[in-house]
Order: structure tokens, then sequence, then C-alpha cells
């Protein structure tokens, strides 16, 4: 359910959401619950096991970006699990980059998020959808091509030959500005994680026989899809650019 109502601004929202967000992200967790499991099961058949931190970064990603197209504020605590997981699975399997992005970046941004979401708006309201000018465009190419450098000298310095160092750099550069305007309510978010992040992981982990996050990577494509059309429309609702 989006909280699109035809009103110029919302109210402040609970920092566990409403009743109705609670409801939801219950409903949520259950659905990535029978997807993770139904998951595990196939990749057992296929005779590719599935370790329990995998499964349960898998379980908790998937209510996360779930949750994230419908403006559920329950995105961040699930959000904060996921971060937490994937992080200490990518750092186990030597994609160095996008494991340290989880702890470094991903872990406050969550949580400032949180409070975003819920009182960042006009007067400490709900924050509201809104798109991006040509002057946050102009601050966000230079900023991401820095990044993607600057993440792939620090990482070369760091570990002895990590894998796939610049596509991997490419990655955690695209998911930090996605993530970044995630939290600010930027529905163009959602185009950086359907291109740069999602669309790249999806290669990146079939390079590297990573088959849950392939399988997690192609989820987050379709409701990164869809969760720029439902965001899209939030932002028609209130008119807005910043």
């Amino acid at each position: 359910m989006v909280k699109s109502t035809e009103v110029s601004q919302r109210e402040a929202l609970p920092i566990i959401g409403t009743r109705s967000d609670r409801f939801e992200a219950v409903a949520g967790g259950l659905v990535a619950a029978i997807v993770t499991i139904g998951y595990v099961l196939i990749a057992r058949e296929l005779g590719t096991s599935t370790m329990r931190i995998e499964a349960l970064a898998l379980w908790s990603s998937l209510a996360c970006v779930w949750l994230a197209r419908t403006e559920n504020i329950w995105t961040m605590p699930y959000g904060i699990l996921s971060v937490i997981l994937l992080g200490w699975y990518l750092l186990d399997i030597d994609l160095v980059g996008q494991g340290w992005l989880q702890y470094v970046y991903y872990v406050p941004i969550q949580f400032a998020g949180w409070w975003a979401w819920a009182r960042g708006g006009p007067g400490r309201t709900e924050l509201e959808v809104t798109r991006m000018g040509a002057r946050g465009w102009s601050v966000l190419i230079p900023s991401m091509l820095l990044a993607w450098a600057g993440f792939a000298l620090l990482f070369d310095a760091i570990y002895e030959d990590p894998a796939y160092l610049i596509w991997d750099s490419s990655i955690v550069a695209s998911s930090i500005a996605a993530q970044t305007l995630m939290t600010l309510k930027k529905r163009e978010s959602w185009w950086l994680w359907t291109l740069p992040v999602n669309v790249s992981s999806i290669g990146l982990f079939v390079r590297t026989e990573t088959w849950a996050f392939v399988f997690l990577y192609c989820v987050f494509l379709l409701n990164s899809c869809w969760g720029w059309r439902q965001w899209s429309r939030a932002e028609r609702s209130s008119g807005r650019v910043g």
C-alpha cells in the first residue's frame, strides 16, 4: 500500500510505523520466508547447498526491498539485519568492496533513513517522494565516478589481488548513490538500483557462481522496476522537485 494521499504534506509517522505498516511488515517477512525456503529446497535438489547465513541474508533482504517499494518504515529494521548478514558473507567470499560497504555505509544509513522517513518532511512530518532536479544530477554523476575510482584505489591498496576489483568497486559506488537517494526518497534511486546495481550485480554473482545472490538480485531487479513505477506515482501526487 503506497501512502500517497492527495494532500500537500503528510503527518508525522510513528517511528515503528502505523498498524498497517506493522501488519505489512509481518506479511512481507512471511512471504520472504516462503520464497527463501523454496529457493533453499530447489538449490538442494540441484546439488547446491545454501549456508545458513546465506539463507538468513536472502530472507531479510527480500523483505527489506519489498517494503521499500511501498515506503514502509519497516524496510529499515529488515535492512539493518540484512546488511549485517550480507557483509559477513561477502567478506567471506572475498568480495571485499561489497562486504565492507555493508558495515561502513549501509548500517549507519539504514538508521539515518529510519529517522528520515518518519521525521524528514517539513515540520518533522513523514518524508514524501520527490524527484531530483538538474542540480542534483550535476552533483550525483561526478560523485559516483570519483567514488568508483576512490574505492578501486582503496581496496587495491588494502587487499592483495581482490577479486573483480573494478567491477566490484563500480557496484559499491552505485549502491552508495542509490541508497543515499532512497534515504532522501528520491524516485531516481530506483533507476540506480535497476541498472548499475542490480543488473551489474547479477553478472558479477554469476561470474563468482554465488547462486543464492544471483537469485536474490534477480528478485531485486524485478522489485526495482516495480518500485520505480510506484514511487513515480507517489511523486506525481506530491508534484515536488528537490
